[in-house]
């Protein structure tokens, strides 16, 4: 099912989970087409069909931020969304939304068994295939990597890493059947690393990696994959960024206070900055309804004048510069043994 028409660049400026802060003004891309998926389980609308002559898009984490405005902007024009959720909260949020073209489906994406079931109560409903899986659930606690919580580690990696792979591969046969394509909604973490999120950077470091690879063994299929890279976005992750840092603040040993003082200090200021500065999830729901609608597709797109300063620097700079510069922008200079 070929893609709406109306593809053309534009530009969005976004802020989104990041610690720099940097000017806004950046230009870049749309995003690349999606490949419809839908994922519908038990609680999935009774089993009915959707409408066949709109493309069909699943979108993981949709009950909340990023995922809730991709799913109201994504129905709101022409496409019918699949939108996954793993509470009642949540599927009471879509519903409220009172669009007959979102489906809220039951979707706990770290539960393999639901998972399976799910896309093949999808694959029921749209008999046409899929157009567009939409990667977007994801977690991200903060913590110095020392002290890093080898439990919440795997945690985070099931979630951000291992949960979008297992998608993509329940969803593969969809996306040929519907020619479709799938889109990984990572961060400027995940091409950088920064201090207090080196788990998260990990599990997307870790995702950006299989969509490279993917990207090229789909190639006989014609299967487009492509990373989003967002900045800071107003979401609830600010808040418990918030909580997050003050509890680990609390928890450092005596003999750490005086090296990773700053660091969390400074970290809960750009986090207070960020959560005013920070652009709306609508802005990011525009982007995807951008990709959807490209005919070539990038391989990644940069939303944010963060995060494209940040790669710029990545790009351009020498490693130990660059370190110097996160360090300083970090409170890390100011830190002692």
């Amino acid at each position: 099912m070929p893609p709406p028409p109306g593809a053309d660049d534009f530009c969005v400026f976004l802020f989104d989970g990041g610690m720099l802060r940097v000017p806004r003004g950046a230009r870049f891309g749309i995003l690349e087409p999606l490949s419809a998926l839908a994922g519908g389980q038990t609680g999935s609308r009774g089993g009915e069909f959707m409408d066949q002559t709109q493309p069909a898009v699943l979108v993981t984490g949709a009950s909340s931020g990023i995922g809730l405005a991709t799913a109201r902007h994504l129905a709101a024009n022409g496409y019918h969304v699949f939108a996954g959720t793993r509470t009642e909260e949540g599927r009471g949020k879509l519903e409220q939304l009172g669009l007959s073209s979102v489906t809220p489906i039951w979707l706990d994406v770290t539960d393999p068994e639901q998972a399976e079931q799910t896309i093949a109560n999808v694959a029921a409903q749209a008999p046409g295939g899929l157009f567009a899986l939409v990667n977007n659930a994801g977690i991200g606690p903060p913590s110095v990597v020392e002290l890093l919580d080898l439990d919440e580690l795997r945690a985070t990696l099931e979630v951000n890493t291992l949960a979008p792979l297992r998608m993509m591969q329940l969803c593969l046969p969809l996306l040929r059947k519907g020619q479709g394509r799938i889109v990984n909604i990572s961060s400027m973490n995940g091409s950088v690393a920064l201090p207090m999120v080196g788990g998260y950077s990990a599990s997307k470091f870790a995702l950006e990696a299989l969509s490279n690879t993917l990207r090229v063994e789909l190639r006989p299929w014609k299967i487009p994959v492509t990373v989003i890279r967002p900045g800071q976005v107003g979401t609830a992750i600010f808040d418990k960024a918030r909580e997050a840092l003050h509890e680990r603040e609390q928890e450092l040993p005596p003999e750490l206070r005086n090296g990773y003082g700053p660091l969390f200090a400074r970290c809960a200021k750009l986090n207070e900055r960020g959560a005013r500065g920070a652009t709306s999830p609508e802005k990011v729901a525009a982007v995807v309804l951008k990709a959807l609608r490209a005919r070539r597709p990038r391989i990644h797109y940069l939303v944010g004048a963060d995060a494209v300063w940040l790669d710029i620097g990545h790009d351009v700079l020498p490693t130990r510069l660059l370190d110097r510069l996160i360090a300083r922008v970090s409170g890390m200079m100011k830190g002692r043994p």
